[in-house]
């Protein structure tokens, strides 16, 4: 069998062929290497012969960081194999927004249907760095498949395979391998920083640290660090010598200069993902690389750019966060103590995508089990990176996220629980049977001004948009506001007005809000969940019943406003890969006088479930 290669010139205004010159053919040799990985992956074991035949018919396509491979819409049948690089998918919604759809790595393909079907480009694809890919035609397959049929077919079941994973409930961990450190702050000793980091990754594979005084004492070359495209055969040489690193290594950080420079852009061009450094005291300005290659028409790079804000040893808690995040956009924001290990695991586990999340969902009085539940982790070396959730779930993961440990949780809400927030009645309940001032000011004693931002841990709360009714997720502003929103059930608690709008309890249309932590980029989420799906229904005495008609009234307006959510939540239970869902059914949701023994029930369950689970592990690695 021979496949003649077709040699038409493509008319795409990205496409250039990669120089198989005599200097450059150890960087060809491990493109193609990683072309010949990916054919395997995509039509299966093959002969060498073959193999090297059906490699033969691909195109080389150099795609700069930023560059446009295609757009939506768009009519064209070629596939393409990226071979080095990350592409981000982009979808155009009716509405015109902008959705982020998702990210391509090295050794995937793209443009598969076009190839099959010939319909329009259904995304964007936009290269988060510099990028090389393979191009075959819908012509060329074409005569590919007259000579080799089984190659229809294989693609085929990539294709299907493809398309299961993207309806599957379950998460795929993003692969960032190339990670760019770009100190913003001028105190900030960026070098010891990228040093726990480095040791910090090291749990979740090889890492290899580049700055540009490495490279060049590696290459024995003062400035090779420094060359440009102009310069073919070293800047070809220095590449090359990159995507072996990224083949060989798990994480490869590139830590820039402090200052504009060809190394500088260089790194943000390789990035998957760019961790921008800043000491929590200086001034939350941008830095002046930021300007020139992070922001507007001029950047460099489409990769996430997330912010880590260092503290000092001692410090109580982050102050003015909101200030750095208005002027970036930002994927995430992480607060690091330089003295916590801890803080610099979490990041870690962020990068390598083996954050946890943790859910704890709505139940008001039944929620003290949350801290028990939480303690149990703690003691089995569980940690949480990221919290959410939704009426008193969302009060307790508030304490979580401001770095308390349970005992100390614990002992708090012990405390402050102590007097029923729910005593405030109305005489004449026009909107709500309590005042809820005893609620707000129990929150607003708690938690102050402190803001959502400022949060040690990330954080989210849900509540309910009732005058556009819509479901609200809650990430920044005022924490007391956001958790007061979370919790006004309604015809319990008066709605919560924020910006001439009304909020009422989340639970109403997501008690656990499960879904809304699987889009934050986590590895693994942890789920509490209150409601009572398989235990039985606790007997009612019906005299008793009789003899307290108000709180029969309360239990009827609790229950019947969670009824939604409650489907909601037996849905995303699917999505959970730790579940807790506490024996509670003696309790009512207004035993506030009963904390001992529910927070003692969530512990003790906690307990045996760990002591069976499988898939998340101590220190989440």
């Amino acid at each position: 069998m021979k496949i003649e290669r077709s040699h038409k010139k493509s008319k795409r205004r990205i496409k250039a062929p990669l120089s198989r010159s005599k200097q450059v053919t150890g960087q060809v040799d491990f493109f193609e290497n990683r072309l010949h990985e990916a054919v395997r992956q995509l039509f299966g074991e093959l002969d060498a012969p073959v193999l090297a035949e059906i490699c033969a018919i691909f195109e080389w396509v150099n795609l700069p960081g930023g560059g446009l491979l295609f757009r939506q819409g768009e009519a064209d049948d070629s596939m393409y194999v990226l071979v080095s690089g990350r592409l981000k998918v982009l979808r155009n919604r009716k509405t015109g927004e902008v959705e982020h759809f998702g990210e391509i790595a090295a050794g995937e393909i793209v443009g598969e249907m076009a190839l099959i079907t010939g319909e329009p480009r259904s995304a964007d694809i936009i290269a988060m760095r510099d990028s090389v890919l393979a191009r075959i035609s819908k012509e060329q397959f074409e005569t590919l498949v007259q000579h080799y049929p089984r190659a229809l077919i294989q693609l085929t079941k990539t294709i299907l395979e493809r398309m299961r994973q993207r309806m599957s409930t379950k998460r795929a961990k993003k692969k960032i391998t190339n990670l760019c450190v770009l100190p913003v702050s001028e105190l900030t000793d960026s070098e010891e920083f990228v040093r726990n980091l480095c040791e910090a990754l090291t749990l979740h594979g090889s890492v290899k640290l580049l700055d540009s005084r490495t490279v060049n004492e590696l290459f024995e070359h003062s400035g090779i660090a420094e060359t440009t495209h102009d310069e073919s055969r070293p800047y070809r040489r220095l590449s090359s010598w990159f995507d072996e690193q990224e083949s060989n290594h798990r994480f490869v950080v590139y830590l820039t200069d402090k200052q504009d420079s060809e190394w500088t852009r260089r790194c943000l061009r390789q990035s998957d993902e760019i961790l921008l450094v800043a000491d929590s005291n200086q001034s939350p300005d941008l830095h002046p690389v930021e300007q020139l290659y992070l922001n507007g028409g001029a950047r460099l790079t489409q990769a996430d750019q997330i912010l880590a804000l260092v503290h000092p040893p001692g410090a109580n808690r982050p102050v003015g966060t909101r200030n750095w995040l208005a002027q970036r956009s930002l994927h995430y924001h992480h607060h690091i103590r330089s003295d916590h290990p801890a803080d610099f695991a979490r990041l870690a586990r962020f990068i390598s995508g083996n954050a946890i999340g943790l859910v704890l969902s709505g139940g008001a009085a039944k929620g003290f089990a949350h801290i028990g539940v939480f303690r149990a982790l703690e003691e089995a070396g569980i940690p949480v990176d990221f919290v959410g959730g939704t009426s008193i779930g969302a009060i307790m993961g508030a304490f979580i996220a401001r770095s308390w440990t349970g005992s100390a949780i614990r002992s708090y809400c012990r405390a402050i629980f102590r007097k029923n927030p729910t005593s405030d009645f109305n005489l004449v309940p026009r909107v709500s049977i309590f005042k809820g001032k005893k609620l707000e000011n129990l929150l607003h004693a708690t938690f102050g001004d402190l803001e959502i931002e400022d949060l040690w841990l990330n954080f989210f709360c849900v509540s309910c948009n009732l005058t556009r009714t819509n479901p609200h997720i809650h990430k920044t502003g005022s924490l007391a506001v956001a958790l007061r929103a979370s919790i006004s059930i309604p015809g319990v608690f008066p709605p919560t007005e924020i910006d001439n709008d009304l909020y009422v309890d989340g639970g109403v249309s997501n008690n656990m809000p499960v879904d809304v932590m699987s889009q934050l980029g986590v590895g693994s989420i942890i789920a509490v969940d209150l409601q009572m799906y398989h235990q039985l229904a606790a007997e009612q005495d019906q005299s008793a019943v009789r003899r307290r008609r108000l709180p029969n009234l309360l239990f009827v307006v609790m229950e019947s406003s969670l009824l939604s959510g409650r489907y909601l939540s037996q849905e995303y239970k699917k999505q959970v890969d730790l579940y807790f869902n506490p024996p509670l059914r003696g309790f009512s949701l207004i035993d506030w006088n009963k904390f001992d023994k529910i927070e003692a029930i969530g512990y003790a369950h906690a307990k045996e479930v760990l002591a069976f689970a499988k898939g998340i592990k101590a220190d989440g690695v």
